[in-house]
């Protein structure tokens, strides 16, 4: 499931976002496009259409800090071999 987090302010919103394309089952394609998958922007050889997207909005944003912040949380070469299985799931079920 592709979830949609927003914030602005004091405004947060965390909303199923849809499915995503590159998790469906060739059944699942077929159901939903027929023989003829539409044409997807950034489609992914291994992960298709997952994808995080970060918007930033404002004035007087400094890029480089930003980015340098970004920077530090990326995984580790040993955290991205992890079971993420393992890790408890932070949100709600979707149903």
């Amino acid at each position: 499931m592709a979830i949609s987090f927003s914030h602005a302010g004091t405004s947060k919103q965390l909303a199923p976002a849809g499915i995503w394309v590159g998790a469906m089952s060739e059944e699942e394609r077929e159901l939903h496009f027929g023989d003829t998958l539409p044409s997807i922007p950034d489609w992914d050889d291994e992960w298709g259409d997952r994808v995080t997207k970060l918007v930033f909005i404002g004035i007087d944003m400094e890029r480089a800090e930003i980015e340098r912040t970004l920077d530090e949380t990326l995984l580790t070469e040993e955290e991205m071999l992890m079971n993420w299985r393992e890790l408890k799931d932070p949100f709600p079920a979707w149903s």
